[in-house]
């Protein structure tokens, strides 16, 4: 046995790490709330007899989607007869709490048969060489790569499906569409929803799962000397979203300002210095990937924007919408690769330019909430405009992406992301300290359709600003309720082993909108189903269990009271929700909106320093009271 095996098998078989081990995947499953309590209070916690699972069944709980029933069978627990159920949920459920109102609905009920399923077979067959010096795998690279091209890329599009993989599989080092530092990039975020070991940095880490790759592709940015390239500019929209989902947004902000700058210097047109000329065909392909990469930059421009409350670096929008004739036939199938052996339609290209229409919505948004002037007695108004118009654009958007019971995963971004929009209304506002200078405001003989929401400053009529914070607020309370619903739906279909790029961002904001709303039944419900999904996310992504514990700092820290079932389970599950080593892992400049708006002059809200700063107090407090 290597020494790395024996290191695997020595934690694997600490009952420590094995409980560890069984409650994440608890989490990640696609279990309701409080099928997930009733879990842990009878086969864990209240449970003496309870067999912890060994090593061989450990290692059938990884990289397959598994529903209550399958681990139970799995692990040999038995279900709770029926008044032991009701009996534990009468103890752990708020006593106001009604069965609307507990979290549970038809789609929580137990599914008739367990839903894991056999391996399937990667989509995409790729090399590793020459690609990455880490690994000589193919199976594990083709892997990887349909990772990232089944659920990441659908709706992100940084790559142009076909070119990249025709690159990749050609071993060409002078391809224009595919690099050893694109492929590494690639490979680091696949990583993150991957369970094979070779994924792990450290054995059997979650939070260090495609560090090495990661680490690898920044090596070779470095090489690169700011080259402005296709390939160049893919990678970096691909790290950026790296760092933040990795809980590193401040360097992840950083690389976004690189990358928009660098998007700009791409050559429009193919240029061969030597050699024959390209053809009519290269030059069209190039042409297209030269737009994608475009539209990935703003995306992650945008993204960036609503993590830190401050308008986008680009001052204009993007007008050069894609359009089906500019765009190649693609598979309109998707697999759901690695966890349903069956193809959903999913028309790529229609999802492309749809999420292209809503950036385009999202940087307006952007502009008229953090850009102009609050006090301006239109500005009601033109934020109703806006929102009547993006109504409109939801419910003209195909049958094919209209919501439904079931989406494939992909499609459940574009819904979270136009939920953003709404939650962000209140808090365009807040006192936030960007990691960035602001943009500079427009000079009075700049022209008025150059910025259409930027109005002189005027006198705020007070009963009218109330009467609008009033309807922003009720505008993101709704949302995040109608979110919580739709990240219950994606949860009790496909788990939470593997979450959707803008998925996290959502789910922390409708947790903070709605824990300022816990007095109503129906928020605290909702509260109750987006945390779960929260508590999950944050089992394998370190930016969504810094946001999980930030949310219960924050509401020790300003007298909040969460449900009483919620505090239950994080007793239960503390030492598996969050370590001192997450601390000091954690790099974020996400802000805390609850407490951002009453935030003193240089008071930091961003989620690093106040959780650092609330734990020290903890400490501080726990040792006077032991001295005393």
């Amino acid at each position: 046995m290597r020494h790395g095996d024996m290191m695997i098998q020595t934690r694997l078989n600490s009952e420590r790490h094995a409980q560890h081990v069984l409650l994440s995947s608890l989490m990640q499953s696609n279990a309701s709330f409080d099928d997930m309590v009733d879990f842990i209070a009878f086969s864990v916690a209240r449970n003496p007899n309870a067999r912890l699972p060994n090593a061989a069944l450990l290692r059938q709980l990884r990289g397959q989607q598994t529903n209550l029933k399958g681990i139970r069978n799995l692990l040999g627990y038995t279900q709770p007869p029926p008044q032991r159920r009701i009996a534990i949920a009468d103890l752990l459920s708020d006593q106001t709490s009604s069965s609307s109102e507990s979290g549970r609905s038809s789609m929580d009920e137990p599914d008739n048969e367990d839903i894991s399923k056999t391996p399937m077979e990667p989509p995409f067959r790729v090399p590793a060489k020459p690609w990455t010096t880490l690994t000589d795998d193919d199976e594990f690279v083709s892997h990887l790569i349909s990772l990232f091209l089944e659920w990441v890329n659908p709706f992100f599009r940084p790559l142009e499906e076909d070119l990249f993989i025709r690159a990749m599989q050609s071993g060409d080092l002078n391809s224009e569409y595919c690099s050893p530092l694109l492929v590494n990039s690639v490979l680091a975020y696949a990583c993150l929803y991957s369970e094979q070991e070779g994924a792990f940095f450290q054995p059997d880490d979650y939070m260090t799962r495609g560090q090495h790759f990661h680490d690898e592709a920044f090596r070779l940015w470095h090489l690169e000397e700011g080259r402005a390239s296709i390939r160049n500019v893919q990678a970096l929209c691909i790290l950026f979203t790296n760092c933040v989902i990795r809980g590193k947004d401040k360097l992840g902000v950083s690389t976004c300002a690189v990358l928009t700058q660098l998007s700009r210097d791409v050559p429009n047109t193919l240029q061969r210095p030597s050699g024959p000329p390209p053809t009519l065909e290269e030059k069209t392909e190039y042409q297209r990937a030269r737009k994608a990469v475009g539209w990935g930059a703003f995306a992650c421009d945008m993204a960036t924007a609503n993590t830190i409350l401050q308008p986008a670096w680009h001052t204009t929008c993007k007008e050069d919408l894609p359009t089906l004739s500019e765009l190649a036939p693609l598979t309109t199938t998707w697999t759901g690769y690695p966890l349903h052996n069956k193809s959903d339609y999913l028309d790529k290209n229609i999802m492309f330019i749809q999420n292209c229409r809503l950036l385009q919505l999202t940087w307006r948004a952007q502009r008229l909430l953090y850009a102009s002037d609050r006090s301006d007695p239109h500005f009601f108004n033109h934020v109703d405009q806006l929102t009547q118009e993006m109504l409109a654009w939801k419910e003209s958007l195909p049958e094919s992406l209209q919501f439904h019971g079931r989406l494939p995963g992909p499609v459940y971004d574009l819904y979270v992301t136009i939920a953003l929009y709404s939650l962000y209304q209140p808090l365009g506002d807040a006192q936030l300290s960007p990691p960035h200078p602001p943009p500079t405001e427009p000079s009075t003989s700049a022209p008025e359709n150059q910025y259409p929401y930027y109005a002189p400053r005027t006198q705020p009529d007070i009963d009218s600003q109330a009467l609008f914070a009033h309807t922003m607020r009720g505008r993101a309370i709704t949302t995040a309720q109608d979110m919580a619903l739709k990240m219950g739906n994606f949860r009790h279909h496909y788990g939470l082993k593997i979450i959707p790029p803008y998925f996290v961002q959502a789910n922390g904001i409708a947790c903070f909108t709605l824990l300022q709303d816990l007095s109503t039944p129906s928020s605290t419900a909702s509260f109750k189903e987006a945390f779960r999904c929260l508590l999950g996310a944050g089992m394998q992504l370190l930016w969504a269990r810094g946001m999980a514990r930030m949310l219960h700092l924050t509401a020790k820290n300003t007298g909040i009271k969460l449900p009483g079932v919620i505090e239950t389970m994080l007793e239960k599950v503390a030492d598996t929700a969050w370590s001192k080593s997450d601390a000091e892992m954690l790099s974020s400049c996400w802000p805390n909106y609850v407490i951002a708006k009453e935030a003193k002059v240089g008071e930091s809200v961003m989620m690093e320093d106040l959780i650092r700063k609330w734990e020290k107090l903890a400490v501080d407090e726990e040792e006077g009271k032991i001295s005393k």
